[in-house]
């Protein structure tokens, strides 16, 4: 019998329906003192840069006692200071409130991503925007006060920017990746080997003053307190971590890491000129395989946004793939071949593989 389109909308419903209800038995599992407590986080790390220094929300005798007080877990702040910046002016009131306000903060983000990039016409759209809604990583990130859509928001907005041939604002866009670096930190060197110059400098004009201002305001010295934050926190149970480094021993992972970065450099320059879809798919799978430190949730951001080579979604649920090794071959045949991913074919926002649930195993907390 020949499937419909209406059997697809009615498939992608369901499938959405079934997300949602996984989505909500597992809000159940959480154990903590407050709502969103990855955004607590980064209010705290704001109230104790403007009180004290910002060097100081890296020292984790000065800011795990604290949190740890008010979530019931050690979770330390580890990414640059220019988040806590730019939570400042939240911090100023109740924290339900400024909870309530970054909520709607990464609503707005979310929705951006999907008007700007989610494909076809009308209820197609409605139907790729929900499913990405109720998609594990999505809920999750929203759930904790993950700053990880407002990264997919930018890597979005430079996409829809440079397709539209302005690549110097679309490298503009790209230095909001500073928020939270280690979840899309290749897209920028990915678009430099693609033949996009002029994205990788804007980037670069920006990225460099404020990584210049992030050590002058914290010191070098953040960095030996930020690894005895991870040791401090280092037993204890968290989010699955997705990168090669830690899904496999550190001797095969490196070769991994080696493999991923050599094919992805291949994939693009041998991919030159055809598009900025490719670039941005293979920064993105490259960098959630071989960043140091990502979590489930953070695969928000992940590969598999690329619904087909002309039109990246960064809203649908490919980047399922990416916390196991085989989506570096995934990736790879999609950038070579252009391959267009099941959702295209039956117009469904996308459902979990049988192992795609997210595995037991080591990760620790961090508000990053």
């Amino acid at each position: 019998m020949r499937l419909h389109r209406e059997h697809g909308i009615t498939a992608a419903l369901g499938v959405s329906v079934v997300l949602a209800l996984v989505d909500l038995q597992w809000s159940y599992t959480l154990h903590y003192k407050l709502a969103q407590p990855d955004f607590y986080v980064y209010y705290l790390a704001a109230q104790l840069g403007r009180a004290d220094s910002w060097a100081a929300i890296y020292d984790p005798a000065v800011f795990l006692p604290p949190v740890t007080a008010a979530v019931g877990k050690p979770l330390p702040y580890l990414n640059p200071p220019e988040l806590a910046w730019l939570v400042t002016p939240l911090s100023f009131l109740p924290y339900a409130l400024a909870a309530w306000i970054w909520t709607g903060l990464l609503a707005a983000a979310f929705v951006l991503v999907w008007y700007l990039v989610a494909p076809g016409r009308r209820i197609v759209r409605l139907i790729h925007g929900l499913g990405a809604a109720v998609l594990l990583p999505v809920f999750v990130g929203i759930l904790f006060g993950q700053a990880s859509l407002l990264v997919v928001a930018a890597v979005a907005l430079s996409w829809w920017l440079l397709s539209r041939g302005r690549p110097w604002l679309a490298g503009l866009a790209l230095s909001a990746l500073i928020l939270k670096p280690q979840v899309a930190f290749l897209v920028p060197l990915a678009l430099l080997i693609a033949g996009y110059g002029r994205v990788f400098l804007a980037w670069l004009a920006v990225s460099v003053p404020l990584a210049a201002v992030t050590v002058l305001a914290t010191g070098i010295g953040i960095f030996q307190q930020m690894s005895r934050s991870l040791q401090t926190v280092s037993n204890v149970p968290g989010p699955i971590q997705s990168s090669l480094l830690r899904q496999l021993p550190l001797p095969v992972a490196a070769l991994g890491v080696v493999a991923v970065l050599g094919a992805s450099v291949l994939i693009l320059w041998r991919g030159r000129g055809r598009g900025v879809s490719r670039p941005i798919a293979v920064g993105l799978i490259a960098g959630v395989l071989v960043s140091p430190y990502v979590n489930f949730y953070d695969l928000t951001a992940g590969p598999g946004g690329l619904v087909d080579s002309a039109q990246p979604s960064l809203t649908v649920a490919a980047f399922r793939d990416a916390c196991h090794v085989r989506a570096t071959l995934w990736g790879a045949d999609l950038a070579s071949r252009n391959a267009r991913l099941p959702l295209r074919m039956a117009a469904l926002p996308g459902g979990p593989r049988p192992d795609s649930s997210p595995r037991a195993g080591e990760g620790n907390r961090s508000g990053i």
